[in-house]
């Protein structure tokens, strides 16, 4: 049983300062037995770290944080994949074409309906959602602390399997809220220090394991991924 889970961590893959090896082992120097990798809008790190977790002793959950947009508002969605569609061709040279805005190449593998923002060309939540649904992965709004509440209340109307209630950015009371949101709703919440750097300052983001899951929270996440 998984005693301690940090969802939402960043490698040299994408803005990161370690990489998956560096990570691995951090983690099982904090005691941390499960993490995901959810570099941005990349799954390139994903197959070392699980390889490396299984020589370590620390479960990797493969995952993703993909950029999106939502009436004009910057959203974050974190993806969490049940397979491993998240290593096929299709899914990669998808995801290639969303990051250089070749969404008109998109539908060669993709057959949902991808709609995107007039603004900046980014692709719009919905379709984010319904792009990692696609290949297999269940999707949390990320950070939901960092959004206006009447952005993240219509947020909740999409389709999403979940909120990362627990971060390390909450602000007093955010917590409670986010986890009572999503017991009402029917879905999971996660935790996630959102890492990045371990040798510098970083004021914005959390360090690997201060933000976790518990073993009880652990064995619901888990649950929607089989």
């Amino acid at each position: 049983m998984y005693v301690k889970g940090d969802f939402h961590i960043h490698s040299t893959e994408s803005d990161g300062e370690l990489n998956p090896e560096e990570i691995i082992l951090l983690a099982k120097e904090r005691n941390v037995d499960i993490i995901a990798l959810t570099d941005h809008n990349t799954v390139a790190g994903n197959e070392q770290a699980i390889e490396l977790g299984q020589i370590h002793g620390v479960k990797v959950i493969p995952g993703i944080e993909l950029s999106t947009r939502f009436n004009g508002v910057k959203v974050h969605i974190l993806g969490y994949f049940t397979d491993d569609s998240y290593k096929s061709h299709e899914f990669k040279i998808t995801l290639n074409n969303i990051k250089e805005k070749r969404f008109i190449n998109c539908g060669k593998y993709f057959k949902g309906k991808l709609l995107f923002s007039s603004e900046g060309r980014k692709i719009t939540t919905r379709a984010g959602i319904e792009f990692l649904h696609y290949y297999n992965a269940k999707v949390i709004l990320a950070h939901p602390t960092l959004l206006t509440r009447e952005v993240f209340r219509s947020l909740m109307n999409l389709e999403f399997d979940g909120i990362e209630a627990k971060y390390i950015r909450n602000k007093e009371g955010d917590t409670e809220y986010f986890i009572n949101v999503s017991k009402e709703k029917g879905i999971i919440y996660t935790a996630g220090s959102d890492f990045h750097f371990i040798r510098r300052l970083d004021l914005k983001h959390g360090t690997l394991g201060e933000i976790y899951l518990d073993k009880d929270e652990i064995k619901d996440f888990l649950s929607i991924l089989v």
